[in-house]
Parts: structure tokens; C-alpha cells; sequence
């Protein structure tokens, strides 16, 4: 069983680095903007694990309290590890600048991180039918999210990996993606089995080995374009992930009309402190990457901004010792 967490792991971070190399010479064979490579094409295709484990967790394990912690627990690591890998590479951090779409990119994630608190403390209230009214208006946010981003930019040198095609890039993307799929079902099944095992409460299971796992590609793929100096597509890669996400609860919550099943939108002390820390950590990259790209002296931007990246990670370890029970609040 562990041996078998471990091999669907290690498939998991061998498809990423191939997504993160494929997607920077898409980025730089082609005219689409870096912010839609990241926050779409790739957001997407990393946020596949996170889709098909909440399906499963839906249909197949039956276990729906494991999908709020694996979004909300998911989204929490993203922005931890996106601090840890900016913190890690400070020598090319330093001249790097992000969209400022990713202000308002930001706005959006703290309006989901709203929504979803809405449907945890008023479940009773927001419930239309076997689903609840907070699914669609999370959709159609995330619509108008893809609607406003910039969709082109300057034209790309083609400089980067000449040994490879855009035609060859897109084709390995997809072939990548999809055997991402299978490698996301079998995640749900062991981490399942994982948590009947340790006698871990679903929400906390679903945080810790489903946010961790299916957060991998997410994380792989942005550190490999991070090492690559891409930093602004490894923002819209965690952004766009994380958005992404979010509407994976509308589609986990219309799919949960099976017989004897329960809302999606279960509110325990994990999810509670999954939301607070998650916002917290959102407010926080906000205004690392508003130093970064406005403090006029490159030192003061630089570490001003590394100060910033050390929250995230921090409040992912308080999560997790809150929730073992090392610290008691």
C-alpha cells in the first residue's frame, strides 16, 4: 500500500517536470501570454489530480469530507511552496516582475476563499436541492477570472529549448495530462485506504496526503520553470491552480446527488482553520508580489518580498501541528 502511495508519488513529480519544461517552450515559442500558459494551460492540467480525486472521493470512496480539505489543503500548499521556491531561488528572483492582472487574480481567490465560507457556516441556508447555491457563484467567478486575464503579449524570441518544436511541446503536454488522470484516480483509492489505516479524520487525510500529492504537479512544475527564471508563469500556474481549484467544488457538489449522500460543504475545525490560514496566506502573497513589482530599490523590493514568502510556508506548519494536536488553540 505504501509502496504504492510512493511509485503513484514519484509518476506524479516525473509527469510535472516534463509539464513545466513543455509549458516554458510553449511560453517561448508563441505569442499567448504568460499569465494564460500558467493560469490556464497549465493550471488546468495540474489541477486535474485535485478533480479526479474529489470525483472519486464522490463516486467511488464515498467519502465527501475529504473534498473541501483536499481543495482548501491543496491551495494552502500551493502558496507555502511558492514562497519556499522564491525563497530558494533569490538570486533570479531578484529581477523578476508579475502581471499586475495577478492583483486582481488574488481579489478573486479571497472572493472563492468568501463563498466557500458561506457554504460551510450556512449550509442549511444555501442549499438548492442535493446541491448548494454557493457551486455556481464560484463558476461564475472563476468565469469572469478567465475572461478579464490577458490572453497575448509581445511576440516570443524562440530562443529557449531549440531542440524541441511547439507542435512537439503541445503533443508531450497532452499525452502528459492524461496520464496524469490515471496516476490523480489512484490517488483517491490509496489515500482512502491510507486514512482507514491511521485512523485519520477525512478532512485532515484529504489536507495532508491528498493536498500534498495532487499538489505536486503544481509545485514540480513551477519550481522547473522558477529554476528556469519563468517566475511569471509559476505565478499563474499556483494562481490559476488554486482558482481552478475552487470550481472543482461546483462540479464535486452538482456530480454528489447519489443516494444517502451529504453536501460537500461539511464545516469541522480543519476546514475552519484551512479557510483562516488559507485567506491569510493569500493577502500575503498579494503583497509580496505589489513589493516586488513597486518598491523602486531593487534591494529593498528583493528582501522586502522574501519577508513576505515565509509566511505561507509557516502557516502550512501551523496547520499541521493545529491539526496533529501539537498545539492546542
Amino acid at each position: 500500500m505504501y509502496i504504492g502511495y510512493i511509485a503513484t508519488v514519484a509518476v506524479i513529480v516525473f509527469l510535472s517536470i516534463k509539464l513545466g519544461k513543455y509549458v516554458d517552450v510553449i511560453d517561448a515559442k508563441s505569442n499567448i501570454s504568460g499569465a494564460f500558459i500558467g493560469g490556464v494551460m497549465l493550471a488546468a492540467v495540474t489541477s486535474l489530480p485535485e478533480l479526479f480525486t474529489s470525483l472519486s472521493a464522490v463516486w467511488v470512496v464515498h467519502e465527501n469530507e475529504m473534498i473541501i480539505g483536499n481543495i482548501l489543503g491543496s491551495d494552502l500548499i500551493n502558496l507555502a511552496f511558492f514562497g519556499f521556491m522564491l525563497l530558494t531561488f533569490t538570486r533570479k528572483f531578484k529581477n523578476a516582475r508579475f502581471s499586475p492582472f495577478y492583483y486582481a487574480a488574488f481579489a478573486v481567490m479571497l472572493g472563492m476563499y468568501a463563498l466557500v465560507s458561506v457554504g460551510l457556516y450556512l449550509a442549511d441556508y444555501m442549499q438548492i436541492t442535493w446541491f448548494s447555491a454557493v457551486s455556481p457563484a464560484i463558476l461564475c467567478l472563476y468565469v469572469l477570472f478567465i475572461d478579464k486575464m490577458p490572453k497575448t503579449s509581445e511576440a516570443a524570441d524562440g530562443k529557449r529549448d531549440e531542440g524541441i518544436t511547439l507542435k512537439q511541446a503541445v503533443i508531450r503536454f497532452c499525452v502528459c495530462a492524461v496520464v496524469l488522470i490515471g496516476a490523480s484516480i489512484c490517488m483517491t483509492y490509496l489515500t482512502d485506504i491510507v486514512s482507514d489505516k491511521l485512523n485519520l479524520g477525512k478532512t485532515f487525510a484529504g489536507a495532508l496526503f491528498l493536498g500534498v500529492a495532487t499538489s505536486l504537479p503544481e509545485l514540480i512544475s513551477s519550481m522547473t520553470l522558477c529554476s528556469r527564471g519563468n517566475f511569471d508563469a509559476a505565478a499563474g500556474n499556483i494562481i490559476g491552480s488554486n482558482i481552478f481549484n475552487f470550481t472543482i467544488l461546483f462540479v464535486a457538489d452538482v456530480l454528489s446527488f447519489m443516494p444517502n449522500s451529504s453536501g460537500i460543504y461539511l464545516l469541522n475545525a480543519d476546514s475552519q482553520w484551512l479557510l483562516v490560514i488559507g485567506a491569510v496566506a493569500v493577502v500575503t502573497s498579494l503583497c509580496m508580489m505589489i513589493v516586488k513589482n513597486k518598491v523602486k530599490r531593487p534591494v529593498g523590493a528583493l528582501w522586502g518580498a522574501q519577508a513576505l514568502n515565509i509566511l505561507p510556508p509557516v502557516g502550512y506548519v501551523l496547520y499541521l501541528l493545529i491539526s496533529t494536536g501539537i498545539i492546542l488553540l
